[in-house]
């Protein structure tokens, strides 16, 4: 059997993400999907609203239907900055046995030569590229060498126009965020006053 690692900031997470994991879960004959929200993005910083708790808990709590679902607090627990093969090598580990897929999205599939000690993350995992737009991510892939070198699936998912800024931006100019998250979510939000809202927000 196989897992997947699903890594994010998750600030915080939607259905876009669970759609994902599920799609995943259906297209791979998956084991479960682990999300791992994480402490600080090598790419991006730490450009975080939500506490690292809050993050995790939102996500505990998304997640928490569904018995191929799980969440890791490697990465927050670890602090520092979030490298993939840090976390992967880990999970390689642990599941010595098991087949690791990675799930990442078209624009950090584009960036993938820039991650962190790259080269030996790609001998640990097969990659799952999420495409938005499968014929632009193609485009990038074809006739280049170093995604000729590594395992990649292109996974074409559900396009859900939904992303985490949305989210926030729409919670501070008191619009609707309904059906974008979860209902425990929402309620783990406004329980606690998270990105502005408020009890009685839309």
């Amino acid at each position: 059997m196989s897992i997947a690692l699903y890594g994010g900031s998750f600030d915080p997470i939607h259905i876009g993400h669970l759609i994902t994991a599920e799609t995943a879960l259906d297209t791979y004959d998956l084991e479960k999907v682990i999300f791992i929200p994480s402490y600080i993005t090598p790419l991006k910083g730490r450009e975080l609203e939500a506490s690292d708790k809050n993050r995790f808990e939102m996500t505990k709590l998304s997640t928490k239907g569904n018995l191929k679902f799980e969440v890791s607090d490697y990465e927050i627990s670890n602090e520092g900055v979030s490298y993939s093969y840090n976390t992967v090598k880990y999970f390689s580990e642990l599941y010595k046995n098991k087949k690791i897929y990675f799930i990442i999205g078209t624009d950090r599939a584009k960036d993938l030569k820039k991650w962190y000690n790259i080269g030996e993350l790609a001998k640990l995992v097969t990659f799952i590229f999420v495409a938005r737009d499968e014929e632009d991510l193609y485009k990038v892939v074809e006739g280049d060498e170093f995604y000729k070198s590594i395992n990649y699936k292109i996974m074409k998912s559900p396009i859900i126009e939904i992303s985490s800024s949305l989210i926030r931006k729409n919670l501070k100019n008191k619009k609707s965020i309904k059906y974008m998250i979860t209902d425990e979510c929402r309620s783990y939000i406004e329980e606690l006053s998270l990105y502005g809202i408020s009890r009685n927000s839309k």
